[in-house]
């Protein structure tokens, strides 16, 4: 008698848990369809939750099966909280399930937004490099319209015959100066003398 005391009081506790944990997945439902992403400490508890009521069913299951053992009808009462342990399953399943989506949705949101952060960088240094080769452009046009400018303007003049013999005359000596190096090289080793 005092046996199935204990396992009517322990079957009852379970069943009352469930309730609970129904109740509180219930409320924490609304409150998520209110604030569309929890929180982390939200999340955490949340998994906390799960752990612990996952926990819990599978110690009630062991005592259960404990139980058991002590009567007569081992077989029938092992099938009787396999059965209950599958209804309790298949609750907490659910909202493990619910959980898991959720996580993997916020995981996924975040994973856009870092790579949109990155691409976002990427085209501001891109614009960057392209302004900053835009502005080198248009400096490099600036000065060959001005060296074309002062050219023309000096074409024909005797300035301008004068600077054109002083840039031919460096060319020259640039060319004569590159000679006079490579003749300077070392000469190369004699021959060996032959039959020696």
């Amino acid at each position: 008698m005092k046996k199935i005391t204990l396992f009517l009081l322990l079957a009852t506790c379970i069943c009352v848990s469930y309730a609970q944990t129904q109740t509180q997945t219930q409320t924490q439902t609304q409150t998520q369809t209110q604030t569309d992403t929890p929180t982390i400490e939200e999340r955490q508890a949340e998994g906390q939750r799960l752990a612990t009521w996952r926990k819990q069913l599978d110690d009630a299951h062991q005592q259960e099966l404990k139980a058991c053992y002590q009567k007569f009808d081992v077989t029938r009462c092992r099938i009787e909280a396999r059965e209950r342990r599958i209804q309790a399953n298949a609750a907490l399943r659910k909202d493990e399930l619910r959980y898991n989506a959720s996580e993997r949705r916020i995981q996924a949101a975040e994973a856009i937004e870092r790579t949109e952060e990155k691409n976002s960088e990427a085209k501001l240094k891109e614009a960057e490099a392209q302004r900053a080769q835009a502005v080198q452009a248009r400096l490099d046009r600036a000065d060959a319209n001005a060296q074309k400018q002062i050219d023309h303007e000096l074409q024909g003049t005797k300035r301008g015959e004068f600077e054109q013999k002083q840039r031919e005359a460096a060319q020259r000596r640039a060319d004569a100066e590159k000679k006079m190096r490579e003749r300077t090289k070392e000469p190369a080793a004699p021959l060996p003398v032959p039959g020696r």
